[in-house]
């Protein structure tokens, strides 16, 4: 027993040094990363006019509930799956070619959905015919892209072929503020600024197929059984995720009814700052979901340990942008441009939004990497009912009450997710809890 004992103290140093460094080296590649999207983002607020912004604004939402609803669990479905087999080859594979498979298949909803609503948001905030239709399309090329890429990268995600992702991330978001800074001076346009993004996302998703191809035979033909699985997860989240569709972005879709051109641009503006918290929620969906994902079944303690260690993390990391926001607002704003200099209280309720909302996020996607999910008789009633009542309370013609609904609805979804996996997890109900191997 006395020689085991430092071989097992060696073993956890090691492990413990891993995980430290990969996840040092996560984070600063994600920050990398996600500084190379605020820049792009800074770039096109600053060469914009309010107009042309909140029809950007207006676009880039609309593409979100397009990728929301073309998702609708799937890849969280395959990230469970794909969890039980990640060190098979050929049934990673399998996985992989159905998940995208049904990816392509959705695609059809979320254009269904999502292009109508831009072109008619479009238009009731001044923009033409022509102009609606023009901004629309130029959303697509994007769209188009991201239904493969995102499913494409759960494959390294799940062997933690972490540094070659995010290279290819690297480079693609490099290559995306490069164009923006080239073409917007020149072309100035929503139109412009949504379509120059389309060309870097193609060159990475061609990437991301060669990188695939390493630990997945992801061109097989489908499996009915994963077919199945994954499919029963979405059936469990299609209701919650056609709600989540259109609430997600649900400051820029009030503010873009009820307000003006001007304030669907604050509103978009200030978004840009909620891009620097993406970067621990990056961090946790690629290197701690997938491990998540693949512990044992029957380690409940163990689960429920990590899930709470990941949110007490993340909500450490993302209070240090937060403070550099109560304690600099005026810095900050000068970033944006002199258009939205007096956003001073704004922009701090934007940052504890976007805190809020990741947290909300993680928790939902590491339950869901499980294949725990809130049934929607429970999630839709009670999303429709809190955020209706923000609604009918607060103040949404003017940015800061629009805010204040996406706060706190994003606070109401936190709890609910974390609540409903604990209630779950307690339970040990068979077949939600995939194990890894």
């Amino acid at each position: 027993m006395q020689r085991v004992a430092p071989v097992l103290d060696r073993q956890l140093s090691r492990k413990f040094a891993a995980w430290a460094w990969a996840g040092a080296y996560t984070t600063a590649a994600q920050g990398l990363i996600q500084a190379l999207g605020f820049l792009s983002g800074i770039v096109v607020v600053r060469m914009l006019s309010p107009r042309e912004y909140a029809f950007y604004t207006i676009a880039c939402a609309g593409l979100g509930t397009m990728t929301v609803l073309t998702d609708s669990g799937v890849n969280n479905g395959v990230l469970a799956a794909g969890g039980a087999v990640w060190q098979d080859r050929a049934r990673l594979g399998t996985v992989i070619a159905t998940g995208l498979h049904l990816r392509m298949r959705m695609s059809v909803l979320g254009m269904a959905v999502g292009v109508p609503m831009i072109a008619v948001l479009l238009r009731h905030q001044g923009a033409s015919w022509l102009e609606s239709a023009v901004i629309t399309a130029s959303i697509l090329p994007v769209f188009l892209a991201t239904v493969s890429g995102h499913m494409l990268e759960v494959v390294p995600k799940l062997h933690q072929a972490i540094a070659p992702l995010q290279r290819i991330q690297v480079i693609a978001n490099a290559g995306r503020a490069v164009l923006v800074a080239l073409t917007t001076p020149f072309w100035p346009s929503a139109a412009a600024a949504s379509f120059v993004t389309a060309l870097p996302q193609w060159w990475a998703n061609w990437r991301m197929r060669r990188l695939a191809d390493r630990y997945a035979a992801w061109r097989a033909s489908t499996d009915y059984e994963v077919r199945s699985r994954v499919l029963a997860q979405v059936r469990r989240t299609m209701p919650a995720t056609i709600y989540y569709a259109l609430s997600g972005q649900l400051t820029v879709w009030i503010i873009s009814l009820f307000g003006s051109s001007g304030g669907v641009a604050a509103v978009g503006a200030l978004s840009r700052f909620a891009v620097l918290l993406g970067v621990m929620t990056t961090v946790v969906g690629t290197l701690a979901a997938p491990r998540f994902s693949r512990i044992p079944r029957d380690q409940t303690a163990l689960i429920g340990r990590r899930f709470v260690q990941i949110q007490l993390i993340l909500a450490v990391a993302c209070a240090v942008p937060l403070a550099a926001l109560v304690l600099f607002p005026g810095p900050a704003l000068s970033i944006l441009g002199p258009h939205y200099l007096g956003l001073r209280r704004e922009v701090v309720l934007t940052g504890l939004s976007g805190a809020i909302a990741a947290l909300g996020g993680t928790a939902f996607g590491l339950a869901a990497a499980r294949g725990v999910v809130a049934p929607p008789w429970l999630v839709v009633p009670y999303s429709f009912v809190t955020q209706l009542g923000l609604v009918l309370l607060l103040p949404v013609s003017t940015v800061a009450g629009v805010i204040w609904v996406g706060l706190l609805s994003s606070l109401l979804q936190w709890v609910l997710h974390a609540a409903y996996f604990g209630w779950r997890l307690r339970r040990r109900a068979e077949g939600p809890f995939y194990a890894g191997t």
